[in-house]
């Protein structure tokens, strides 16, 4: 869902929407045009390392070919699933990311709509987003609660959403629906990702083996680690609303 670029700097400057306010409109010849007024702030966002490590005996590398192949794939997987949550929920202490949802803006819900399931309190969060002149390209949200969603059934007790006999992509209203464990069990966030967040590659996963780790050389282990080195730099906030699903 996010713009992704590469960049060379441990450290990325740039600027953050504060004001968005379009006056466009009809103007007669000779006359002036109407000013709109967007305000910008500088913003930093550091690059951040994300890693880990595992040690594996020199017999169990030796004797299993697949397993080097396998503690690769772990390592690699276990860095995403802790990149998602920085992205997402980063509260941009220490070395964390600061992340998309202590961001975003608050669900404010709108007036005389329906209100009352988990399926409209996500299309008020769109029209909150619609409202605010963003086209939203997608929603997150954790998976207990699509779950919910996905086992919505009619008056019959046939399924509104999912499906047990096909396999399909979760989508709402046409747009992309992420169930991830970086949402707490009742939160969720909809918006326009690519404008909201630029995520910025600074190194690739890259994954290393070497006996030159504490008493690693005698005790024959070998120890792998595995990093990468990302930024996120939050450009327009207003694009994402967060909210829950506390009905009262």
């Amino acid at each position: 869902l996010l713009n992704v670029v590469r960049t060379n700097s441990p450290l990325i400057v740039y600027a953050k929407q504060v004001v968005r306010v379009n006056n466009a409109a009809p103007t007669a010849e000779g006359a002036p045009l109407p000013a709109s007024n967007y305000g910008w702030t500088k913003a930093e966002a550091a690059v951040r390392k994300i890693g880990h490590y595992t040690n594996v005996s020199d017999e169990a590398l030796a004797d299993a070919d697949q397993m080097q192949g396998m503690i690769d794939g772990e390592l690699r997987y276990g860095l995403e699933l802790e990149e998602e949550e920085q992205v997402l929920a980063g509260d941009g202490v220490g070395e964390n990311l600061d992340g998309l949802i202590p961001n975003a803006t608050a669900f404010a819900a709108a007036a005389g709509l329906p209100n009352t399931t988990r399926i409209d309190r996500l299309r008020l969060g769109l029209l909150q987003v619609a409202l605010s002149n963003y086209a939203a390209t997608g929603v997150t949200l954790h998976p207990t609660d699509w779950a919910g969603i996905d086992l919505t059934k009619d008056t019959q007790g046939r399924y509104i959403f999912g499906n047990p006999n096909t396999v399909s992509s979760p989508m709402l209203w046409g747009l992309n629906v992420i169930p991830t464990l970086a949402h707490a069990v009742g939160e969720w966030m909809v918006g326009n990702f690519y404008m909201a967040a630029t995520l910025y590659d600074r190194q690739d996963i890259e994954v290393l083996i070497s006996s030159e780790h504490g008493t690693n050389f005698i005790d024959g282990m070998k120890t792998i680690k595995a990093t990468e080195r990302v930024a996120l730099a939050n450009k327009r906030p207003a694009a994402l609303v967060t909210g829950d699903f506390t009905f009262v």
